[in-house]
Protein backbone atom coordinates (compact mmCIF):
# COMPACT_ATOMS: atom_id res chain seq x y z
CA UNK A 1 0.00 0.00 0.00
CA UNK A 2 1.61 3.50 -0.93
CA UNK A 3 2.15 6.08 1.24
CA UNK A 4 -0.28 8.95 1.28
CA UNK A 5 0.17 12.71 1.61
CA UNK A 6 -1.53 12.41 4.98
CA UNK A 7 0.44 10.13 6.63
CA UNK A 8 3.71 11.68 5.32
CA UNK A 9 2.41 15.31 5.74
CA UNK A 10 1.56 13.68 9.63
CA UNK A 11 4.53 12.18 10.02
CA UNK A 12 6.99 15.16 9.30
CA UNK A 13 5.49 17.40 11.37
CA UNK A 14 5.62 15.02 13.85
CA UNK A 15 1.96 14.44 14.96
CA UNK A 16 0.60 11.15 15.86
CA UNK A 17 -3.07 9.59 14.53
CA UNK A 18 -4.86 10.53 17.72
CA UNK A 19 -3.77 14.36 17.49
CA UNK A 20 -4.87 14.76 14.00
CA UNK A 21 -8.09 12.96 15.34
CA UNK A 22 -8.20 15.29 17.60
CA UNK A 23 -8.32 17.93 15.36
CA UNK A 24 -11.37 17.15 12.75
CA UNK A 25 -13.14 16.05 15.71
CA UNK A 26 -13.35 12.03 14.88
CA UNK A 27 -11.72 8.77 16.18
CA UNK A 28 -8.41 7.27 15.98
CA UNK A 29 -9.56 4.28 13.87
CA UNK A 30 -11.45 7.30 11.80
CA UNK A 31 -8.85 8.94 11.25
CA UNK A 32 -6.51 6.25 10.63
CA UNK A 33 -9.06 4.96 7.85
CA UNK A 34 -9.27 8.45 6.19
CA UNK A 35 -5.81 8.37 6.14
CA UNK A 36 -5.01 5.21 4.21
CA UNK A 37 -7.88 6.60 1.21
CA UNK A 38 -7.90 10.10 1.76
CA UNK A 39 -10.53 10.79 -0.86
CA UNK A 40 -13.37 9.54 1.84
CA UNK A 41 -12.27 12.80 3.59
CA UNK A 42 -15.76 15.24 3.63
CA UNK A 43 -15.60 18.50 2.23
CA UNK A 44 -15.14 19.97 5.90
CA UNK A 45 -12.35 17.57 7.31
CA UNK A 46 -10.15 18.42 4.44
CA UNK A 47 -10.91 21.74 4.53
CA UNK A 48 -9.37 21.67 8.37
CA UNK A 49 -6.56 19.27 7.11
CA UNK A 50 -5.43 21.74 4.25
CA UNK A 51 -5.51 25.07 6.62
CA UNK A 52 -3.93 22.75 9.47
CA UNK A 53 -0.88 21.78 6.93
CA UNK A 54 -1.04 25.21 4.89
CA UNK A 55 -1.53 23.23 1.97
CA UNK A 56 -3.93 23.09 -1.01
CA UNK A 57 -6.77 20.51 -1.19
CA UNK A 58 -5.30 19.59 -3.94
CA UNK A 59 -2.14 18.81 -2.80
CA UNK A 60 -4.06 17.33 0.17
CA UNK A 61 -5.90 14.86 -1.81
CA UNK A 62 -2.94 14.19 -4.68
CA UNK A 63 -1.46 10.67 -5.31
CA UNK A 64 1.98 12.08 -6.18
CA UNK A 65 4.23 11.88 -3.10
CA UNK A 66 4.31 15.74 -1.94
CA UNK A 67 7.67 17.67 -2.14
CA UNK A 68 8.79 19.12 0.91
CA UNK A 69 11.77 21.73 1.45
CA UNK A 70 13.74 22.62 3.99
CA UNK A 71 15.17 25.64 4.33
CA UNK A 72 18.50 26.10 6.62
CA UNK A 73 18.21 28.35 9.76
CA UNK A 74 20.44 30.64 9.99
CA UNK A 75 20.08 32.05 13.77
CA UNK A 76 22.76 31.09 15.59
CA UNK A 77 20.79 30.75 18.26
CA UNK A 78 19.17 28.03 16.60
CA UNK A 79 22.31 25.48 15.57
CA UNK A 80 22.01 23.79 18.94
CA UNK A 81 18.78 22.07 18.79
CA UNK A 82 17.34 18.91 17.77
CA UNK A 83 16.03 19.54 14.29
CA UNK A 84 19.96 19.84 13.46
CA UNK A 85 18.88 23.66 12.26
CA UNK A 86 16.12 22.62 9.65
CA UNK A 87 12.64 23.91 9.93
CA UNK A 88 9.86 23.29 7.42
CA UNK A 89 8.72 26.13 5.45
CA UNK A 90 5.00 26.12 5.98
CA UNK A 91 4.85 24.57 9.34
CA UNK A 92 6.77 26.04 12.67
CA UNK A 93 8.06 22.74 14.43
CA UNK A 94 11.20 20.67 14.88
CA UNK A 95 11.63 18.20 12.39
CA UNK A 96 13.67 15.65 13.36
CA UNK A 97 17.46 15.57 12.11
CA UNK A 98 17.38 12.03 10.72
CA UNK A 99 14.34 12.47 8.63
CA UNK A 100 16.10 15.58 7.55
CA UNK A 101 18.82 13.45 6.09
CA UNK A 102 16.88 11.10 4.87
CA UNK A 103 14.61 13.48 2.87
CA UNK A 104 17.81 15.18 1.83
CA UNK A 105 18.91 11.97 0.30
CA UNK A 106 16.07 11.03 -1.28
CA UNK A 107 15.46 15.07 -2.91
CA UNK A 108 18.75 14.64 -4.43
CA UNK A 109 18.18 10.97 -5.88
CA UNK A 110 14.74 12.35 -7.41
CA UNK A 111 16.68 15.24 -8.57
CA UNK A 112 19.15 13.30 -10.41
CA UNK A 113 16.24 10.80 -12.01
CA UNK A 114 14.62 14.10 -13.05
CA UNK A 115 17.31 15.09 -14.78
CA UNK A 116 18.01 11.25 -16.79
CA UNK A 117 14.31 11.35 -17.37
CA UNK A 118 14.49 15.55 -19.22
CA UNK A 119 17.65 14.16 -21.05
CA UNK A 120 15.90 10.74 -22.18
CA UNK A 121 12.70 12.97 -23.39
CA UNK A 122 15.21 15.73 -25.09
CA UNK A 123 16.75 12.52 -26.90
CA UNK A 124 13.45 11.27 -27.83
CA UNK A 125 12.49 14.88 -29.12
CA UNK A 126 15.32 14.93 -31.28
CA UNK A 127 14.60 11.28 -32.79
CA UNK A 128 11.03 12.38 -33.68
CA UNK A 129 12.30 15.51 -34.65
CA UNK A 130 14.20 14.18 -37.49
CA UNK A 131 12.14 11.01 -38.43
Amino acid sequence: MATTTLKILREVNGYTQESIAEVLGISQNTYSRLERDPKSLNAEQAQKLSEFYNVSIGDLLSEVAPIITFQQITNSNNTNSANGGYFHSNVNQSVDSELVKALQAQNELLAKQNEELMELVRSIGKKLAAS
